[in-house]
């Protein structure tokens, strides 16, 4: 019986590589951007609904905080900050800005503590914390 040997080139090798991993940031590229504009098409629509819901979980999130357990104000409002500078920076940069190195650095660096801080401003500034 005849076995064959299946020899690629390390050159070749290399470029089938290459190949992958630009068709995966194109398709990432591209499902970022799909992504992006649907979330800004569903806040063009929705965004007074969407600023409601937001305003009736601060006010609820709020009142619980008044009775001793700030916790969840706490979560919403550093979620609210997080997010909220993301879509701004969304909004400068475009999607492509969520797709670098960059961004992980930043938010690490730079986002997180920010967050953080803010947070722990307003709940002071509430007299919550």
């Amino acid at each position: 019986m005849a076995t064959s040997t299946f020899f690629i080139d390390p050159e070749d090798f290399k470029k089938i590589l290459d190949s992958i991993n630009q068709q995966l940031e194109d398709y990432t590229r591209q499902f970022a951007h799909a992504l992006w504009t649907a979330l800004l098409s569903f806040l063009v629509e929705y965004w007074l609904p969407f600023v409601v819901v937001l305003f009736v979980i601060f006010v609820a999130l709020t009142i619980k905080a008044m009775f001793g357990r700030w916790g969840s104000l706490g979560s919403f409002l550093y979620n609210f900050f997080y997010f909220g500078i993301l879509f701004v920076i969304g909004l400068i940069w475009g999607p492509n800005f969520f797709l670098g190195d960059f961004f992980h650095a930043f938010c690490a660096a730079i986002l997180y503590p920010i967050c953080y801080r803010l947070v722990g401003y307003v709940l002071e500034k509430m007299g919550l914390k």
